[in-house]
């Protein structure tokens, strides 16, 4: 196995740092595809069928598409803490994409994880139930940033 903590320092260092970005919205995004990366190796140490590999690579689209959000979010919040009315508000409205699109991603993989997890082999079902319990996270943080986002703009106005 190869070593990563050196890889997520700097990231967990930035999260944990008094700085805008990285926050919230890009953990989200970051625990979306912790999650998934979980589901397809359960997915692959099981596959037998044409509608697991079918499942795989929606999982991996999904994954796909989620995870420039990690550094886009940042990216965006900064902008957001630099700028004042209109232009904020249209920030605003970026970062909400990401995390609607993310919720939708969110959904979608509960869709699949429900097609496939009768084929799960059980020596790997801890995998996919813990590639889940994240997903489950980033749905709940999409939720808690869209309201900190709806705050934001009432404040603005």
């Amino acid at each position: 196995m190869k070593c990563y903590k050196n890889k997520f320092k700097g990231y967990l260092e930035g999260l944990a740092a008094r700085q805008p970005a990285p926050g919230g919205g890009s953990a989200v995004c970051l625990v979306f595809c912790f999650g998934v990366s979980l589901i397809e190796k359960a997915v692959n140490y099981s596959i037998k069928d044409k509608q697991l590999r079918k499942s795989l690579s929606g999982l991996s689209a999904l994954k796909k598409k989620v995870y420039p959000y990690i550094d886009e979010d940042g990216f965006i919040f900064k902008k957001i803490m630099l700028e004042k009315g209109e232009k904020r508000r249209e920030l605003l409205k970026k970062s909400n994409r990401i995390m609607r699109d993310t919720k939708k991603a969110c959904q979608r993989v509960f869709l699949l994880a429900k097609e496939v997890k009768s084929g799960i082999k059980k020596s790997i079902i801890s995998d996919f139930e813990i590639g889940l319990d994240f997903v489950k996270s980033a749905v709940k943080g999409c939720e808690a940033n869209l309201k900190a986002n709806k705050a934001f703009f009432v404040k603005q106005k």
